[in-house]
């Protein structure tokens, strides 16, 4: 399993960190904390990115 900073997800999505955020408080994403860090694994940015295609196509 991968573990991505939300920095890389800011990269890899061309979305800003406050969005970022808007998608894990909404619970859209959910982020993995170990201790202080957030992490996000990558299997949840991908299920993130389908849900938009599917919207997208719907």
């Amino acid at each position: 399993m991968n573990m991505l900073t939300k920095k890389q997800v800011c990269e890899a999505t061309a979305m800003s960190l406050s969005s970022i955020n808007r998608i894990i408080n909404s619970g859209k994403m959910r982020p993995v904390r170990i201790g202080r860090a957030v992490r996000i694994p990558s299997e949840e940015l991908d299920c993130f990115l389908e849900s938009l295609k599917e919207a997208r196509d719907a």
